[in-house]
């Protein structure tokens, strides 16, 4: 009537090296777009309602960046 699938939980964890080479690539992916966001800032210290959004976009980058070096971290540690 009902059936289970069992998930191998080592298929889900990043370990493997072309995992870590996408991370890496999408690690840095993320800083270029930070940095590159960053340096728009004066474009938009005019407006403070455009000002209040760029931080938040800015804000948003730099979670990307830590979430990102989290997920590398935890699988070059497994």
């Amino acid at each position: 009537m009902y059936q289970f699938q069992i998930v191998k939980f080592t298929t889900m964890t990043p370990t493997a090296k072309p995992q870590n080479a996408a991370l890496q690539s999408a690690l840095r992916a993320a800083r270029e777009n930070e940095k590159r966001w960053r340096e728009m800032q004066a474009e938009f210290s005019t407006d403070s309602e455009a000002m209040e959004q760029w931080a938040a976009t800015a804000k948003l980058r730099r979670l990307e960046v830590e979430r990102l070096e989290a997920i590398l971290a935890a699988a070059e540690r497994a």
